[in-house]
């Protein structure tokens, strides 16, 4: 008979006595190495996700040296990383791009999601102590009073947004237990963010989630597995209508009068349409 859920944290937790504190082998979190290709590996990844280099864009290295003033090897080590990351592409004698974007590529970035947070989240109600506790408090408060950037929002204001709003994601999820879990939930939180930021650019202003925070805050301190789960599910699938409804190239959801269609879950598209960008002018 196959081993269960319930078998493997039994033999890890024994494990974890005989052997002393167990070692994953997932993935560090190079964002908070201080090495110089891992702080141009940061400014890299930021502008990325907040589109300021465009999806689909080619990277030669005489514009980003421009840009970043590194060496070669500082910004080939940096763009590396990245593309471990999913969120640039190299090809053999054409060096490197930013990821383009897809409707195919959100929904599918979307349902795992919704897959790993609702798992984080439901593992973390098991296992958290008050300290989890207190920092979700703390982060949602700190979340409360912060307003959500408008679409000419400053970098200071939008920075202080994205963390403040990361953290208490983080936090929700933090006591799972599992490292390669939370490596997989944070891989897919970054590559949401540059859809979310599509939103900003070529949509209506964000609706306040306050509400949805307060609510999955609220399900997880009562240690309801069941409400916390559908409010994380809600609020993923809330900001993929917003993409559907509104961003060029992705707004199946509007129909010819302007109004928004219900969405539907995992819409059947034969092909993806790439986000058309904005002109400069």
């Amino acid at each position: 008979m196959p081993r269960t859920r319930q078998d493997n944290q039994r033999l890890t937790a024994a494990l974890g006595q005989s052997l002393g504190v167990g070692t994953s082998t997932a993935p560090q979190d190079i964002a908070l190495q201080d090495a110089a290709s891992f702080h141009i590996y940061r400014l890299l990844r930021a502008d990325i996700l907040n589109c300021r280099l465009e999806p689909g864009a080619r990277l030669r290295f005489e514009v980003l040296r421009q840009q970043y003033p590194v060496g070669v090897g500082t910004l080939r080590e940096a763009l590396s990383h990245l593309v471990s990351e999913g969120l640039v592409r190299t090809e053999a004698g054409r060096g490197f791009s930013v990821a383009p974007v897809s409707l195919t590529d959100m929904l599918d970035i979307a349902e795992w999601r919704v897959e790993f947070e609702v798992r984080a989240v439901t593992q973390s109600i098991r296992h958290g102590d008050e300290a989890w506790e207190a920092e979700i408090v703390t982060a949602h408060h700190l979340l409360s009073k912060t307003a959500v950037p408008s679409v000419d929002a400053d970098d200071e204001t939008r920075d202080l947004w994205k963390a403040r709003h990361h953290r208490f994601h983080e936090a929700v999820g933090a006591a799972c237990g599992s490292p390669w879990l939370l490596h997989f939930r944070s891989l897919l939180f970054g590559q949401a963010l540059r859809y979310q930021r599509l939103v900003a650019l070529y949509g209506p202003p964000m609706p306040l989630k306050h509400d949805d925070h307060r609510e999955i805050m609220e399900a997880v301190l009562a240690r309801d597995e069941q409400r916390a789960a559908h409010a994380v599910e809600q609020h993923i699938r809330r900001t993929v209508d917003v993409v559907l409804k509104h961003v060029p190239g992705f707004d199946v959801l509007k129909d010819t009068t302007g109004a928004a269609r219900q969405t539907v879950r995992r819409p059947a598209i034969a092909t993806a349409t790439k986000a058309r960008r904005r002109s400069a002018g």
